[in-house]
């Protein structure tokens, strides 16, 4: 069933993303997220099936078929997801990848289409907590072969990715429940109408541009308000190249996204699992036929002497 949530994540994955946790401008953070990955590949043979559970424009697979690749392995790689995913036509760049891996679109992991005993291995990042696990984890067990792995990485509630989104979702709500979005149409209309000078009302919407971030409780460590002025700004400066309704809907527009942006950000915290709920995750498993090989907090940064930085939980379990 589409819901407001699904098209929320339609949207941002038809923006070209191949992962939604991690910045794009990380790279250490997202290499060492892929050289675990490998590390998990590498334990497989030749001629086998694999999964990826929610798997947006297909990050996992594409790490998948490179490794398959380099090992001249013929792998069957699918990715699915609830979204409405497109992931060759929506991330061009690497489409020669991409075009190696059956995707589907609209699959409930509570719901797979595919014959009992088909994988070898299951795999999910930031995906499977999102689901109705009473329900998805069964659904594991069955596409799984007996001696089958499913390995995750998971969401946890005192993760740096889920502290940082937390504080994302509060941005976006102070924006959402200001004055800024009426405002920037109060004055938009008044320009398109040739009286943007009347009660310096341009001046008076800059200035509380500014002060919309200054009078944030936590202005040194701001993300979403600056992009948003940004975008605000850029679209005032648009005003003479389209007719007035259409910027008028540009305005409307973003802060339909930012809506949207903040409701997938408070579903990705509320998706993480406190040390009970995972326990009580590993208690299904273990009901269903499944033996804990690894467990514990996926955390980066400490081969390279960094900070330890934990970003969620991982696990990886051998079906009997």
């Amino acid at each position: 069933m589409v819901t407001k949530e699904t098209r929320g994540w339609d949207n941002y994955w038809k923006r070209g993303a191949l992962h939604s946790c991690i910045s794009a401008a990380d790279k250490d953070k997202q290499q060492e997220i892929n050289d675990f990955w490998g590390g998990i590949y590498a334990q497989f043979p030749d001629e086998i099936a694999s999964l990826d559970i929610g798997t947006g424009n297909g990050l996992l697979p594409s790490l998948a078929v490179t490794y398959a690749n380099e090992q001249a392995y013929s792998w069957e790689i699918h990715g699915v997801d609830l979204a409405n995913i497109d992931p060759v036509a929506d991330v061009p760049e690497a489409k020669d990848l991409l075009d190696q891996i059956n995707f589907q679109g609209r699959i409930a992991a509570e719901d797979l289409p595919f014959a009992a005993g088909y994988f070898d291995l299951v795999t999910a990042q930031y995906a499977i907590e999102y689901s109705d696990m009473a329900r998805s984890i069964p659904e594991i067990a069955r596409v799984l072969k007996k001696g089958g792995v499913f390995c995750a990485i998971l969401h946890s509630h005192n993760s740096l990715v889920v502290a940082q989104n937390n504080e994302n979702a509060q941005e976006a709500d102070y924006l959402l429940e200001s004055d800024i979005f009426r405002e920037c149409k109060d004055l938009l209309s008044l320009m398109l109408s040739g009286k943007e000078a009347e009660g310096g009302i341009y001046n008076q919407y800059v200035e509380n541009l500014v002060r919309l971030s200054e009078s944030y409780p936590s202005p040194s460590s701001l993300n979403i308000i600056p992009v948003m002025q940004n975008s605000l700004m850029e679209i005032m400066k648009l005003s003479r190249k389209y007719r007035p309704q259409q910027i008028l809907e540009m305005v409307d527009n973003a802060r339909r996204r930012l809506s949207e942006q903040r409701d997938l950000l408070r579903d990705l915290v509320n998706s993480a699992l406190d040390e009970a709920k995972l326990e009580e995750l590993l208690v299904q498993l273990k009901s269903l036929n499944f033996d804990l090989v690894h467990e514990g907090r996926f955390s980066i940064g400490q081969e390279k002497g960094q900070e330890n930085v934990m970003l969620g939980h991982y696990i990886q379990l051998k079906k009997r």
